[in-house]
C-alpha cells in the first residue's frame, strides 16, 4: 500500500527531489564561494561534481521501483497515439479482432451452456444425474418408479436421490383459461434435494407423495404464477384442473429455477399423481413403464467415481435378464449442461462450430500478422532513428509487443460485445421454440470464465503476432536500416505472400462448406417428395381427458370433416405415432420368412389418416393411398416406401403382397416415394404406413392441414373451429410444417447460418489482407516502379505485373482450399441433404468468388502503382 501511495504521489516526489537537489547545489556553491572562488567558477565546479542532474533524478526514480511501470504506461500512451495516427489500420485490426474473438466467444458460450453450466440451485457441484443405460451402455434410457425406489433405498454414496419426469403434457384450465403446457412430475424430495425455497407457500410434504392418486397438489413455476395469477398470493389454495383432475395449488417455485430440461416446467406434480401426468402406461407399478429420470446429491466426502462404482452394483435384479432394448445398467454424470440424452448430438454440433471458428481464427491471425508485419516494416526508419538515439533493442521490442497486446486486448473486449449480440440472435433464431412449438430456454448469459478465456486468447494473439514483427524490426542495426530504407528497390516478403495464401485457402474452404449447408437448408424448406409449404399442424389430445377410444375417434372424425369444410382448406389428414414425416418404429417381415427373427427389419412407422400423401403431396408410385374404406373392420392394409419395397421384394411387385407389421399381417396397397429427410451420411430408411382408423386404441392424433394461403395465419381460425366442437379437448403444437422441420433439423440450420457468417467474414478479411499487403508492397516499390516506367514500361504492364505476382499465390491457395473442403466435407455429411452431383457448382463458385475478390483487392493498389510519376519516384528518399 505504501508503494502504491508513493506511486500515485510520484509527481510530488519528483518536485520534492528537484527542490532537494537544488538545495544541495546551492549549499555547495555557497561553501565554495566562501573559500574565495567566484560564483561562476563555483557553479561550474559544482556541476562537475554532481554530474547530470537528470541522470541523478533517473537513479532516484529507479531506486523507488517505479521505472518499469512508468515506462509501461509511457508505452501504452505512445501506443494510443500511434492508433490515432493510423485510424484505418486501427479500425481494420480492431474490427477483425472483435468479429473473430466474438465468434470464438459465442462458440465457447454454446459449449458452456450445453456441457458445463450447472443448475441454478444450492451447491450444484454436488449434484449428479443417475441415468439408466440401454443396449449394454451404448445409449441412455429412463426407468420406472419401482426401479427408482430400488436405487433410492439402497444407495450409500448419495445423501439423496430424486426422480422427475420433466416433459409431462398437462392440459391446465383455471379462471376461464385453458392451455396445454409442459409440466414435471417430481418425487417429494426433489425440491429439498436441490436446496430450493418456495417464493410463497410450500413444497410437497413426504406424506403427499406416499399414496397413489390420494393427494392432488401442485406447485407452480414462477413464470406460470406470474402470467396466470398476476403474482397474487391468493393463488395458494386455488383449484386448477390438470388433465381433467382438480389439483390444489400449495406453492410457487423460485424464479431462478426453470426446470430440468430446456423446455421449462410450468407446473410440478408429486410422483404419486404420475397417472395424471403420464398416460402411456402405469409407471407407478409397471416395471416396464419407464418415463422417469433421476438426480442425486453426493454424500459428504464421496466422489463421482465412488457413485459410479456403487450404481453399477445397485441395478434392480430384473435388469440382469433385460433385452438389449431395455435398461441394462446405470451411468452417473455430473449434473451440468443440457439434457444428457442429447450430449452426443450437442457434441457433434459444437465440434463443427469449433472447427469453423478455429479456421476463422487462423484467418484472423494470418491477417493480423500481415498487417502488423507491414506496419512494423513501414516504421523501420522510425525504429532505426530511435535506436541511433540510444534506445535499447529490448525497449523497441517491448514497445511493439505493447502496441499489439493493447490492440488485441481492446479487440477482445469488443469481441465480448459482439458475442452478446450473436448469442442473442442465435437464441431468437434457433433456440426460442422446439420442433413441437414449445418455448425453450437456454441460459446463454455471459460466463466470467468464458470472458477471461476470450481475453486470454486475445492477449496471446497480441503476444504471438506482435513478437514476430518486433524481432524482425529490431534485428538490423540503425545504420543498416537507414541505409537499406533509402536504397531498397523492390523488397518482397515470402512471409506476407504465405499469410495471404493461407487466408485465401481457408476462405475457399469455408465458402464451399457454407454453400453446401445453405443448399441443404433450401432443400429442407422446399422438400423432396413432399411439399411442406402451406401445411398447418395441430395436435389433438382427447386422451388427456380420459376419452375412451370410441368417443375420441368419433370426435377426431368430426374434427377432420369440420376442418375440410373451412374456406381456404385444401385437404386434411392425420398421423397417430410420432410427428408428421417423422413417425415411430416398427418391426416388419415377410410371412414366408424362414427365420422371422433374423429376417425382421426395423422400419420407420406411421399410422396415418386418409389422403395423408395428398395433403403432403408425396407421389404414390403404385397402387393407392388410404381412404375412407380403410376402417377398423376392413382388411388390414399397409403402404410401403420405395426403399422398403426394394428390400423385401427386390425381384417382384410389392403391390398386394403380404407383410407383417409388429407381428400382424397387412396387405400392401400402395408404394410411395421416399420422403427426402435422410442425409448423405445415412442410407434411406424403410418406411411402412398403416391406417389410423384401423387402430382400435387410438385416442390422440396430429393433424396436418394443407391450406391455400399462409398456414400460420390459418392456425387461429382452425383452432377456433375445433374448440367449437369441444372446448375442453387440449390443442397443442399449433405450428406450421416448415417450423417443425426447422426444429427437427436445428443443427443444420444453425451450422449453415453460423458457417455462412464465418465464410463471409473470412472473405472480407482475405480481401483486406490482400489489399493491405499489396498496397504496402507497392508503396515500398515506388522507386522500382519509377525506374521501370522511366525505361519505357506502360501503365498497363505495371498493373498486370502487380496483379500477376499476387494472383499466382491466390490461385495456388484456391487449389489448396478446394482440397481442404473435399476432406472437410466428410465432417458435415450427416447434415447434407440431396445429391452430391451439384457439389461441383459450389466448389467452382467458391473458388471463382475468392479469385474475383482477390483481383478486385489487387486492382486498386495496382492502379495506384501505374499512376506513379517516374521523376517523383526516383527523387523519393
Amino acid at each position: 500500500m505504501r508503494w502504491w501511495s508513493r506511486f500515485w504521489r510520484r509527481n510530488k516526489l519528483d518536485r520534492d527531489l528537484s527542490r532537494e537537489l537544488q538545495f544541495h547545489i546551492e549549499e555547495r556553491i555557497s561553501a565554495l564561494a566562501s573559500t574565495g572562488l567566484s560564483e561562476k567558477e563555483a557553479r561550474r565546479q559544482v556541476r562537475q561534481e554532481f554530474g547530470g542532474i537528470e541522470q541523478v533524478k533517473e537513479e532516484c526514480r529507479d531506486a523507488r521501483g517505479f521505472s518499469l511501470l512508468e515506462t509501461t504506461l509511457q508505452e501504452v500512451r505512445y501506443a494510443f497515439r500511434g492508433m490515432r495516427r493510423s485510424p484505418l489500420f486501427t479500425f481494420v485490426a480492431l474490427a477483425a479482432l472483435a468479429l473473430t474473438t466474438g465468434t470464438v466467444s459465442t462458440v465457447l458460450t454454446l459449449t458452456n451452456t450445453f456441457f458445463l453450466r450447472r443448475l441454478p440451485v444450492d451447491r450444484p457441484e454436488q449434484l449428479v444425474a443417475v441415468t439408466p443405460t440401454r443396449r449394454h451402455g451404448t445409449i441412455l434410457g429412463w426407468l420406472s418408479y419401482p426401479d427408482y425406489v430400488h436405487f433410492r433405498d439402497h444407495t450409500k454414496t448419495l445423501q439423496g436421490l430424486a426422480a422427475h419426469y420433466s416433459s409431462a403434457p398437462l392440459f391446465v384450465s383455471v379462471n376461464n383459461k385453458a392451455k396445454e403446457i409442459n409440466g414435471a412430475v417430481v418425487s417429494g424430495n426433489f425440491f429439498p434435494l436441490l436446496g430450493l425455497q418456495p417464493v410463497v407457500g410450500r413444497f410437497f410434504r413426504p406424506d403427499e407423495d406416499s399414496v397413489p392418486d390420494r393427494d392432488p397438489v401442485a406447485v407452480l413455476a414462477y413464470d406460470f404464477w406470474q402470467s396466470w395469477f398476476d403474482s397474487s398470493p391468493q393463488a395458494l389454495g386455488t383449484t386448477i384442473k390438470i388433465n381433467g383432475t382438480p389439483f390444489t395449488v400449495i406453492g410457487v417455485a423460485p424464479k431462478s429455477f426453470p426446470g430440468m430440461l430446456e423446455v421449462p416446467s410450468e407446473v410440478f406434480l408429486p410422483t404419486m399423481m404420475l397417472r395424471v401426468g403420464y398416460r402411456g402406461c402405469d409407471a407407478l407399478r409397471d416395471e416396464t413403464c419407464t418415463p422417469l429420470s433421476m438426480i442425486g446429491r453426493l454424500a459428504p466426502g464421496v466422489g463421482l467415481n465412488n457413485a459410479k462404482a456403487e450404481m453399477a452394483t445397485l441395478v434392480p435384479p430384473s435388469w440382469a435378464e433385460a433385452s438389449e432394448g431395455d435398461n441394462t445398467g446405470a451411468a452417473v454424470f455430473s449434473a451440468r449442461g443440457a439434457d444428457n440424452h442429447n450430449h452426443e448430438s450437442y457434441a457433434r454440433f459444437v465440434k463443427l462450430l469449433f472447427l469453423a471458428a478455429g479456421v476463422l481464427f487462423a484467418v484472423c491471425c494470418a491477417n493480423l500478422a500481415g498487417l502488423l508485419t507491414a506496419r512494423a516494416a513501414a516504421r523501420e526508419r522510425e525504429f532505426a532513428i530511435r535506436a541511433s538515439l540510444g534506445a535499447a533493442r529490448f525497449r523497441l521490442v517491448r514497445q511493439l509487443i505493447t502496441e499489439s497486446v493493447l490492440l488485441a486486448l481492446i479487440g477482445g473486449v469488443l469481441g465480448t460485445l459482439v458475442s452478446a449480440a450473436l448469442t442473442h440472435a442465435i437464441r431468437s433464431m434457433f433456440y426460442s421454440v422446439d420442433a413441437e412449438g414449445h418455448p425453450i430456454y437456454y441460459n446463454f448469459s455471459p460466463d466470467p470464465l468464458v470472458i477471461l478465456a476470450v481475453l486470454a486468447i486475445s492477449v496471446s494473439i497480441g503476444l504471438l503476432f506482435g513478437l514476430i514483427p518486433a524481432i524482425q524490426s529490431s534485428r538490423r542495426g540503425p545504420a543498416e536500416s537507414l541505409k537499406g530504407h533509402a536504397s531498397t528497390l523492390s523488397p518482397r516478403s515470402r512471409l506476407a505472400h504465405s499469410l495471404v495464401g493461407t487466408q485465401a485457402a481457408f476462405a475457399v474452404t469455408l465458402l464451399i462448406t457454407a454453400g453446401l449447408l445453405v443448399t441443404s437448408t433450401r432443400i429442407l424448406a422446399r422438400g423432396i417428395s413432399f411439399e411442406p409449404s402451406h401445411v398447418a399442424l395441430m395436435r389433438l389430445r382427447p386422451g388427456l381427458l380420459d376419452y375412451p377410444p370410441p368417443k375420441a375417434q368419433r370426435f377426431l372424425r368430426s374434427v377432420i370433416q369440420k376442418i375440410e369444410s373451412v374456406p381456404g382448406v385444401e385437404s386434411a389428414s392425420m398421423i397417430g405415432t410420432g410427428v408428421v414425416l417423422l413417425g415411430g418404429q416398427a418391426e416388419v417381415a415377410l410371412p414366408e420368412a424362414r427365420d422371422p427373427k433374423r429376417e425382421t427389419l426395423s422400419a420407420d412407422y406411421g399410422d396415418i389418416g386418409p389422403f395423408y400423401f395428398t395433403t403432403l403431396r408425396t407421389p404414390v408410385v403404385r397402387g393407392r393411398e388410404f381412404d375412407d374404406r380403410d376402417v377398423l373392420n376392413s382388411p388390414s392394409v399397409a403402404i410401403v416406401n420405395q426403399t422398403l419395397a426394394r428390400r423385401l421384394w427386390p425381384s417382384r411387385e410389392a403391390l398386394n403382397a403380404m407383410i407383417l407389421v409388429n407381428g400382424h399381417p397387412h396387405r400392401v396397397v400402395g408404394v410411395v416415394q421416399d420422403a427426402g429427410l435422410e442425409t448423405r451420411a445415412y442410407r434411406r430408411e424403410p418406411y411402412v404406413y398403416v391406417p389410423y382408423w384401423q387402430n382400435a386404441a387410438a385416442v390422440d392424433a396430429r393433424l396436418c392441414i394443407r391450406v391455400h394461403g399462409d398456414p400460420a395465419a390459418m392456425l387461429s381460425l382452425l383452432t377456433r373451429e375445433v374448440h367449437r366442437m369441444d372446448p375442453n379437448v387440449p390443442i397443442a403444437e399449433t405450428i406450421t410444417l416448415p417450423i417443425q422441420l426447422n426444429g427437427a433439423f436445428q443443427p443444420l440450420r444453425m451450422s449453415a447460418t453460423f458457417i455462412s457468417y464465418i465464410a463471409a467474414l473470412s472473405v472480407l478479411l482475405c480481401a483486406i489482407g490482400i489489399y493491405g499487403t499489396l498496397a504496402f508492397a507497392v508503396s515500398r516499390r515506388t522507386k522500382e516502379i519509377g525506374i521501370r516506367m522511366a525505361l519505357g514500361a506502360e501503365a498497363g504492364e505495371v498493373r498486370a505485373m502487380v496483379v500477376r505476382e499476387e494472383l499466382f499465390v491466390i490461385l495456388l491457395a484456391t487449389v489448396a482450399g478446394i482440397g481442404l473442403a473435399a476432406m472437410g466435407e466428410r465432417l458435415i455429411r450427416h447434415l447434407l441433404l440431396g445429391s452430391a452431383s451439384a457439389d461441383v457448382f459450389f466448389y467452382s463458385g467458391a473458388a471463382l468468388l475468392v479469385v474475383l475478390t482477390a483481383v478486385l483487392a489487387c486492382w486498386i493498389p495496382a492502379r495506384r502503382a501505374a499512376s506513379v510519376e517516374p521523376l517523383a519516384a526516383l527523387r523519393q528518399d
